[in-house]
């Protein structure tokens, strides 16, 4: 590789136009996350929906809260801890709500698996809103539009044990400000057709 020295004042500096820098190997943008249960913005399955009776009216939710998987990798060199919430910005006429938080996942870990957490464990829960439940899943009337769900992976510079469980998600923003190293996201959606059935991607 050509050497290109260039004189600014008293100082030399080394480098050469069309060569490019070394990207950085530990950088919050290089954190990422997805989901092997659903693409980017696509369906959540039937099963993740909530498994009771709908607060907002009289229809069943007609799922069996089954959490999806997520993955994750590029977290920073720092972190000491992972974290997820999983919000509906659709929900309470656009004020949103939370539908899942759950924290102190190791380090070392690169994901969670389906169905894991959804009381927290093996990790530790916080409280969703619903039955002080770690994920409660969606519950989508029959017919309407669909609800659009934001999954957010915390890379924490907390150690494990340092926060207390069922803390809400106000509670929780409130704890890990200052403490947020990186943070990836993924979208999905929720809706269901007018006999109740979950929509799918068409193929």
């Amino acid at each position: 590789m050509r050497q290109c020295n260039v004189r600014v004042g008293g100082l030399i500096l080394i480098g050469c136009l069309g060569v490019t820098a070394a990207r950085a190997v530990d950088h919050p943008d290089l954190f990422r996350a997805w989901s092997p249960d659903f693409a980017d913005n696509g369906f959540l399955s039937a099963d993740s929906a909530f498994s009771g009776s709908s607060p907002r009216g009289p229809w069943q939710c007609g799922g069996e809260n089954v959490p999806p998987a997520l993955s994750w990798s590029g977290a920073p060199a720092d972190t000491k801890s992972f974290a997820i919430v999983m919000d509906d910005p659709d929900a309470a006429m656009g004020r949103g709500g939370n539908h899942w938080i759950v924290y102190d996942i190791p380090s070392s870990a690169s994901g969670i698996a389906r169905s894991a957490a959804a009381s927290g464990e093996p990790f530790v829960g916080g409280d969703s809103g619903i039955d002080k439940l770690a994920y409660h899943g969606p519950c989508a009337e029959p017919g309407a539009k669909p609800h659009h769900f934001l999954f957010m992976v915390y890379a924490l510079d907390i150690p494990l044990g340092t926060l207390p469980p069922a803390l809400t998600k106000a509670e929780f923003i409130k704890m890990i400000q200052g403490h947020n190293v990186a943070e990836a996201s993924i979208s999905a959606r929720y809706q269901r057709a007018s006999d109740g059935a979950a929509m799918q991607p068409k193929d």
